[in-house]
């Protein structure tokens, strides 16, 4: 009994290979025509992000090192990338800049990659100046702000964001632009919300500036 069951399971397989043959086939060949232009069309888009990349007009007096992003923790993104070059290239504390805007700062040192903390990440606090007023970049509730800004200074929206030249990073590097502007209970204090054009999980390329003030 059991053998003919066996063999009942084995002729329906066979009938069921056959019967379905053709269109498992054609399923495999529309499969393979969806699948070969979008990998090539991948390939093609990081082709032309390196071209663009490789083109960009740098406005800063500093030598440049352009370099890839060799990890990014998928799940946050948003606080340090590692990047290729480390003491081979004598990195120390160098700003990093993508279509001259500041990113991070490297913050470890290996001997073939460096660690960049992220000015998105929460624990980075960076001396920046709005027109002649100083504040502090930091992040604030998942959003990039500048505070200890007195309500008195003159900003307004649109106005350029740049680092201050206080502590170890070089003055008049890009980050944004002032995207809101809340002023405290108190009246006192102004709080900017930055407007940051950079999307960091899209990044693959980054440039280093080999002075790092």
């Amino acid at each position: 009994m059991i053998k003919i069951i066996k063999n009942n399971y084995l002729f329906l397989v066979l009938f069921l290979v056959v019967v379905l043959k053709e269109p498992l086939y054609e399923l495999l060949e529309v499969t393979n025509d969806i699948y070969t232009p979008l990998r090539c069309s991948i390939t093609e888009n990081d082709y032309n992000k390196l071209l663009e990349f490789s083109e960009i007009d740098y406005i800063y007096e500093s030598d440049y090192l352009n370099t890839y992003i060799i990890y990014k923790d998928i799940y946050n993104y948003l606080d340090t990338i590692t990047i290729r070059g480390g003491k081979d290239y004598e990195f120390n504390g160098n700003p990093v800049i993508y279509d001259n805007t500041l990113i991070g700062i490297i913050d470890k040192v290996n001997e073939n990659s460096s660690t960049v903390k992220l000015i998105t990440n929460n624990n980075s606090k960076i001396s920046v100046k709005i027109n002649d007023e100083l504040g502090l970049l930091e992040v604030k509730n998942n959003e990039l702000i500048v505070s200890n800004i007195s309500n008195y200074g003159n900003i307004s929206k649109g106005d350029l964001i740049y680092t201050s030249g206080l502590g170890k990073i070089r003055e008049n590097i890009y980050i944004g632009k002032v995207k809101d502007i809340i002023i405290d209970n108190k009246g006192i204090e102004k709080k900017i919300i930055v407007d940051y054009s950079i999307e960091i999980k899209d990044l693959k390329y980054v440039t280093v500036m080999k002075e790092s003030l």
